[in-house]
């Protein structure tokens, strides 16, 4: 008996070393490295605020109408069935634009090359002021995906948008469906 539950400790306390040191999909998500591994855009590193580290992103848009954000393309681990998508945001006076959908937002959109698979799925999508607030979602990864983009942005918005330590990790289906909250207060 002894034997049996050692073995089975032994296993489980495996299993959450396993998931906890699951390597980070995306590449500077703290913005620790500045602006490296993302794409071109009208963006900032803030070292002032910051959620954790030395830096976090900082996107800053005087006047309405115009798309001022980065994005980042991601390649998947093969046989991906979901990811755990998580970060915190803060934002100072972000107003909506012209349409309803003209806010602070974070969407990933998965990818097949460089053919989108579907709709955006907005993770983020927010106005107004907050402090540092964290967000977490799980994603079934469609069948045909090999890897995904996401964008950080201010659609169109005015206002500033800081983003930082965002986390994308492959999981399990069974952790696929736990119920995750898409944002709350940190």
């Amino acid at each position: 008996m002894k034997k049996y539950v050692c073995s089975s400790l032994i296993i489980f306390l495996f299993s959450i070393w396993h998931v906890s040191a699951q390597k980070n999909l995306i590449s500077n998500g703290g913005f620790e490295d500045g602006l490296n591994s993302w794409g071109a855009g009208n963006a900032k590193v803030s070292t002032v605020i910051r959620k954790s580290g030395e830096a976090s992103l900082a996107l800053v848009a005087y006047v309405k109408g115009k798309w001022e954000g980065i994005d980042q393309k991601v390649k998947l681990p093969k046989n991906s069935k979901a990811i755990l998508v998580s970060g915190f945001y803060k934002m100072d006076d972000v107003e909506q634009g012209a349409n309803a959908w003209n806010t602070a937002v974070i969407i990933l959109e998965f990818t097949d090359g460089d053919k989108t698979l579907g709709e955006g799925i907005p993770l983020v999508e927010k106005t107004g002021t907050e402090g540092w607030s964290a967000f977490k979602k799980n994603l079934r990864v469609p069948d045909l995906a090999t890897g995904f983009r996401i964008m950080i942005a201010l659609s169109e918005a005015s206002g500033t948008f800081f983003v930082d330590d965002l986390n994308v990790k492959s999981i399990s289906v069974e952790d696929l469906e736990k119920e995750t909250p898409v944002s709350k207060a940190n």
